[in-house]
């Protein structure tokens, strides 16, 4: 392999955006096979022409294996796990995620404190070239943040830049789930719901695995109003791939989906599952239900109070119920696991508040 799609971005780039190292040599490719097992061989391909690079001011970092690397490929691995080893973790995020490419020559990013698991790219090379893709969207010909990446509050990327991202990495790598979904958030962002749902499919169909794009397609066609069946099935498949009490919300998700598209069989089915998995359920929507009425969140309350109404039909508002302090209680269960802000946030801050970062 040659890289000739990272290598042309490496010289048309402003100086900096992309740091590779000298090649690796072979003995210290050698010495690293000697520890961890061959190497798979596109990102063995990549040592010999690259030991390492810094992508982006360290938005994400892949390792090498000699001394002038960015990262240290041992140091990311466990040496003794040779054979039984699941997959080889090649690079790091900013926010701490890990990339690593499994049996199959795919590249999963793997969530920092959680066991959450991403399909990001077919397979390395192209998992590559996608990224810089994306990544350079946010970037002017000076080395500068482009005109208007980030929203209003400059807190977050823009979802119209976040869309133009993640189709030109899918134009590169139409196998990254992580892509689709990301793609299909900002469409959702943007008020596309339709075309929010197909890109969340997509994401579902190429990881079937990950809870997350199956929630995200059942939330959306919940809030258009759309596809009540279909969305509750959606929470259901969620579910199945999110275990304990995490995977009970999502069922409470599906038994509310069930009560819109006036199917009480189906709600009630839910509702005795969700109620299974965690009996404490309901108390933790109550809880959480005021809590975001004492914060002025609306959203987050109405949300709560609907899930639990899923659950226990007719029950009244309980915003005055007493809010527990932390260290009396479990806090109340998310629908899902904290995301990390996206890689394409350069290391040093989320947005053009916190300056550009040094070299």
């Amino acid at each position: 392999m040659f890289f000739e799609r990272f290598r042309e971005a490496t010289a048309r780039l402003p100086d900096g955006l992309i740091r590779p190292s000298p090649p690796a040599s072979a003995e210290a490719i050698a010495r690293a096979e000697a520890r961890l097992g061959a190497l798979p061989a596109a990102y063995a391909s990549f040592l010999r022409s690259f030991d390492g690079a810094d992508l982006f001011h360290e938005a994400i970092v892949v390792a090498g294996v000699g001394p002038a690397a960015p990262r240290d490929l041992l140091a990311l691995n466990d040496p003794g796990a040779g054979e039984a080893r699941r997959e080889l973790v090649f690079g790091e995020a900013v926010a701490g995620d890990r990339f690593a490419l499994d049996e199959r020559g795919r590249v999963l990013r793997l969530r920092v404190d959680s066991d959450e698991r991403i399909v990001a790219g077919s397979a390395f090379e192209r998992w590559l070239d996608a990224t810089v893709a994306r990544e350079r969207v946010l970037y002017g010909p000076d080395g500068e943040f482009a005109p208007d990446v980030f929203d209003e509050d400059g807190e977050e990327i823009a979802p119209a830049v976040v869309l133009k991202q993640t189709e030109r990495a899918l134009k590169v790598d139409p196998g990254s789930a992580e892509a689709q979904h990301e793609r299909g958030v900002a469409l959702r962002r943007l008020g596309r719901a339709e075309r929010a749902l197909e890109a969340f499919a997509a994401a579902s169909e190429i990881d079937p695995t990950d809870p997350w794009p199956w929630f995200d397609f059942g939330r959306t066609a919940l809030a258009a109003g759309r596809e009540l069946p279909r969305a509750r099935a959606a929470f259901e498949r969620a579910a199945e791939r999110e275990a304990g009490p995490s995977g009970a919300r999502l069922l409470a998700w599906a038994a509310r989906a069930a009560l819109l598209a006036g199917d009480e069989e189906g709600a009630a089915r839910s509702r005795r599952e969700a109620l299974a998995r965690d009996p404490a359920l309901l108390d933790g929507l109550a809880r959480a239900e005021a809590q975001a009425g004492l914060d002025g969140d609306d959203e987050a309350r109405a949300e709560n109070e609907a899930l639990r109404a899923a659950l226990a039909p007719g029950s009244a508002p309980r915003r005055s119920l007493r809010v527990i302090a932390a260290a009396e209680t479990r806090p109340p269960t998310r629908d899902r696991p904290p995301r990390p802000g996206p890689a394409a946030r350069p290391r040093g801050g989320a947005s053009r508040k916190a300056g550009r970062p040094p070299r």
